[in-house]
């Protein structure tokens, strides 16, 4: 399947986007702290397949650096007025360059049936190991 055309937005529409994302490549949840206490569930998109509809002063953001690292690795993004959080976003070279991990739940018209038909990946990035399976899923 190709990339499709959706549009999305946090809980109180501040902030909207439009994304070109191919849902068949598989959607991410990871077990990092971070993404364990936001119950992240996200898809990498690349920059020019991101657009914000909305002014960025809307969005607030959150850098943080992983335990043994100098700099964050992600930039954080979420709504400043209801705290939805929409991506976050890195540059990494394996990833194709910049790119967004957006939160696939920020989708407002990507049908049910659609996201449960995509690949999901689980990461285990709580013990350094983002190309395994955590041996408990359950949660995530």
């Amino acid at each position: 399947m190709a990339k499709a055309s959706h549009r999305g937005s946090c809980h109180c529409k501040a902030v909207r986007y439009e994304v070109e994302i191919d849902l068949t490549k598989g959607t991410e949840r990871c077990n990092c702290s971070i993404c364990w206490k936001a119950r992240a569930w996200f898809a990498i998109v690349q920059e020019e397949d991101f657009k914000l509809l909305t002014s960025p002063d809307a969005m607030g953001e959150y850098r943080w650096v992983p335990e043994g690292k100098s700099e964050p690795f992600l930039t954080y993004r979420f709504c400043k007025h209801c705290g939805v959080r929409i991506h976050a976003a890195g540059d990494q070279a394996s990833l194709g360059g910049k790119f967004y991990a957006l939160h696939v739940p920020t989708l407002d018209d990507a049908h049910q049936d659609e996201l449960a038909a995509a690949p999901l990946k689980f990461n285990d990035n709580l013990h350094g190991r983002p190309d395994r399976t955590p041996e408990d899923t359950r949660l995530l």
